[in-house]
């Protein structure tokens, strides 16, 4: 992700997305999220990645339809197998009614799905096994959670530990991919891939 492709995402997708309720991210500005992840990450010496995912409209044109941030070699949620993770900061897929009636792309690709395959093969080629985790943002209520969970997702107990690098507290909305589960998403992938 560009400095670029942040701004095109807040003056063409933000305006739309700002007046979905049910969306976490409807007033995220990507523009200042994208300075405020290497900076923050970089003070605790972590890496950060910022990803696009772009789908091809009907009309041939490559449009952005998913943004993500990855904090790379990040503590792995299950304390009970410590090791290394990525762990997804942000991630946002754009509204499939947007870029069906706004951009051309009758076909929305299940970008959610996607956006956490980037996390698991970026953690299997970091050597951590497709470890990685996630919190789901409460402003997206009941119904982020169970998209996370549709996508194969493990529930972190609201009465687990978290590692001690992570100073929040466990609300139960955390989630991960655990080596095997890492691996079953990753394969049911690989053909698109």
């Amino acid at each position: 992700m560009t400095a670029g492709d942040a701004l095109w995402w807040d003056a063409r997708l933000g305006p739309k997305h700002a007046p979905m309720a049910t969306r976490a991210d409807r007033f995220w500005s990507w523009s200042v999220l994208l300075a405020l992840c290497h900076v923050v990450q970089r003070a605790k010496r972590r890496y950060c990645r910022p990803l696009v995912i772009w789908a091809r409209t009907d009309h041939g044109r490559f449009l952005r339809v998913g943004m993500s941030i990855l904090i790379e070699d990040y503590p792995y949620l299950d304390v009970a197998h410590p090791g290394d993770a990525h762990f997804v900061w942000f991630m946002s897929a754009a509204d499939a009614g947007v870029l069906t009636n706004e951009f051309g792309l009758s076909h929305p690709p299940a970008l959610a799905r996607v956006l956490l395959d980037n996390a698991i093969i970026l953690s299997q080629n970091a050597g951590f096994k497709g470890r990685m985790g996630l919190h789901a943002a409460v402003a997206g209520g009941d119904v982020l959670p169970k998209v996370y969970e549709r996508c194969g997702l493990l529930t972190l107990p609201r009465a687990a530990e978290l590692p001690p690098q992570v100073r929040r507290l466990n609300d139960g909305r955390y989630f991960y991919a655990d080596e095997a589960v890492a691996e079953a998403l990753a394969a049911a992938l690989d053909a698109s891939r």
